[in-house]
């Protein structure tokens, strides 16, 4: 969590109908609302989805706030801070050691510089720095099986590609290199893709029975906050 940010938070309670639909998209955010930021938490306070977005001023501080258009019976409402049981929700679901304690979060970075063309090893390697140096893999695992690869500088933070479910159903949501959103059993096993997409931050509801996501469309112009239906079989198999 990062608790030095200014934090706007919206409350949207997920009515009941929204647990019969495979998914229901509650809320839209255009980027321009955003200011060029990102949608950076999704947490659970029991029934009310508790959101955060993050944009960068020109001063290189980092602010959060946004305006979002909610879909029809889903109330939105304006706060300066996280609830207790939101807080505790995130930090829960961030956790690198599973509820029960048979699944371990572990993220490595590997750094290599690539080499093109025929030419001699100076000169590709030369070659390599003026076409963007070093790149970075960061691998997220949980217990050896890879979760979620990632290019660049910075690497997933805890809780930004998977959710632990309630420790009773002994799962994993978590989204893959394709940004698809997948379940698996707690040790890794099993997984289960759920729904093609381009998502990040699962959170998954304290009964089971929903994960909300946030998917990043057109290019990130437009961010849909989604819940969806766990189909049974996946919460007892």
């Amino acid at each position: 969590m990062r608790t030095s940010l200014l934090v706007l938070l919206f409350l949207l309670p997920v009515r009941v109908a929204a647990q019969t639909a495979e998914r229901q998209v509650i809320v839209t955010i255009s980027a321009a609302e955003l200011k060029g930021g990102v949608v950076s938490e999704i947490a659970w306070d029991k029934g009310t989805l508790m959101l955060q977005g993050v944009f960068a001023n020109p001063d290189g501080t980092l602010s959060a706030q946004y305006f979002v258009s909610p879909a029809a019976n889903v109330a939105l409402e304006q706060r300066k801070a996280h609830t207790s049981e939101s807080l505790k929700y995130w930090e829960a679901k961030a956790r690198t050691l599973s509820p029960t304690g048979i699944g371990q979060i572990s993220t490595s970075t590997d750094a290599k510089l690539p080499l093109y063309g025929i030419a001699s090893q100076g000169q590709r390697m030369n070659d390599a720095v003026s076409m963007g140096g070093t790149q970075k893999l960061h691998v997220v695992k949980l217990n050896g099986f890879i979760l979620h690869e990632r290019h660049g500088d910075i690497p997933p933070y805890d809780g930004e590609v998977w959710s632990w479910s309630p420790a009773e159903l002994n799962r994993i949501a978590y989204i893959n290199k394709d940004g698809d959103l997948w379940i698996a059993r707690a040790d890794g096993s099993n997984p289960e893709r759920l729904l093609k997409g381009n998502f990040t931050l699962p959170a998954w509801s304290d009964d089971g029975k929903l994960i909300a996501v946030a998917e990043r469309k057109n290019g990130g112009k437009v961010w849909e906050i989604s819940v969806v239906n766990v189909p049974p079989r996946l919460r007892h198999q």
